[in-house]
């Protein structure tokens, strides 16, 4: 998909505030691709994939970037985290950290040194991880040229500063890692923060992209009416996400009980309580800002916003499907 074949039925006028909601539907669009290519490429498990994105944010070539600037190829060799301050800063039990650390190094995805653990060099240019890698900057890529064609604010560009793509890659981590930091106090396990996430993303996906529509229902205080959502089946999530059928409909059917979901005669859709609840607004507000503070990193980076499109290490990600 291109931005020529984004439905633009009205020109439609920009956000009049800063555009909450609609961020935060587009921010769903990131997570629900990322999550789709991190849980494929670790066999379905959710916690794996997340906590493996973490340690590789924080070691290896990646964590010198985190002031907006790429290291030269070569050059230091990263720090690694304890599974104390691991569990800690992603808010997980220690003992469910630590076994998942142990898989991944048993996977040889993670080598642990008397500092902590940490992802070697090495391991980035794994062709299964290379190409996750590849896929988590450019859907980051595609948010802020979805930003840009909604013409919401993006910083300015640093034109006299070369962009690497790895600036990026931290910054698509950050973002990631903020929406996992600020909404997941609400449920009991990732898993169903990332299935209620990409269900989120599924009602909203029929009109996302249409112009007049989503910029007309772009501010936290106009929240689009309920007929407008689409559900969703539970086997299609399953199938979005490469994601178990038994095993998503089991944790979709306690996101029912619990109210999070509801469930309708073609699928399932989040609750409005759910998604209006003053709380979640406040941690979607706070998400959206950390996001604009990683974006602000990223310009000093180099990352071309006037121009977004020329960052695209592949090409623009297609929206994940939902059928």
């Amino acid at each position: 998909m291109t931005m020529l074949t984004l439905s633009r039925q009205a020109e439609g006028a920009p956000p009049r505030g800063d555009g909450g909601r609609l961020l935060a539907r587009l921010l769903a669009e990131m997570h629900a691709t990322a999550s789709a290519s991190s849980i494929r490429a670790f066999d379905g498990d959710v916690n794996r994939a997340i906590l493996f994105m973490a340690i590789a944010r924080e070691s290896g070539i990646l964590s010198g970037l985190s002031d907006g600037h790429a290291v030269p190829e070569g050059r230091g060799q990263g720090r690694a985290i304890s599974i104390n301050a691991l569990a800690a800063s992603m808010s997980r039990p220690f003992e469910t950290v630590r076994r998942h650390v142990n898989a991944l190094i048993e996977d040889d995805l993670c080598v642990r040194t008397p500092a902590g653990v940490m992802v070697p060099a090495a391991v980035h240019s794994r062709p299964e991880v290379a190409a996750q890698f590849r896929i988590h900057h450019d859907v980051l890529v595609r948010l802020i040229e979805d930003m840009a064609w909604f013409d919401m604010p993006l910083p300015k560009t640093r034109a006299s500063v070369r962009y690497d793509w790895r600036t990026g890659l931290v910054a698509a981590h950050d973002i990631l890692l903020t929406g996992l930091e600020f909404h997941a106090w609400r449920f009991p396990s990732w898993l169903d923060l990332v299935l209620v996430a990409t269900i989120l993303c599924a009602n909203a996906r029929p009109f996302v992209y249409d112009r007049e529509v989503a910029l007309k229902f772009a501010e936290f205080d106009a929240p689009p009416p309920e007929g407008m959502r689409v559900p969703v089946p539970a086997s299609f999530i399953a199938r979005s996400l490469g994601l178990p059928p038994s095993t998503t409909q089991r944790r979709v059917n306690l996101l029912i009980e619990g109210g999070a979901l509801v469930r309708e005669a073609s699928g399932v859709i989040v609750s409005t309580s759910a998604e209006e609840d003053i709380a979640t607004i406040d941690a979607s507000r706070t998400s959206n800002d950390h996001t604009r503070q990683i974006f602000a990193r990223l310009a000093a980076g180099g990352f071309r916003f006037d121009d977004p499109a020329r960052c695209y290490l592949e090409s623009r990600p297609e929206p994940t499907p939902f059928h």
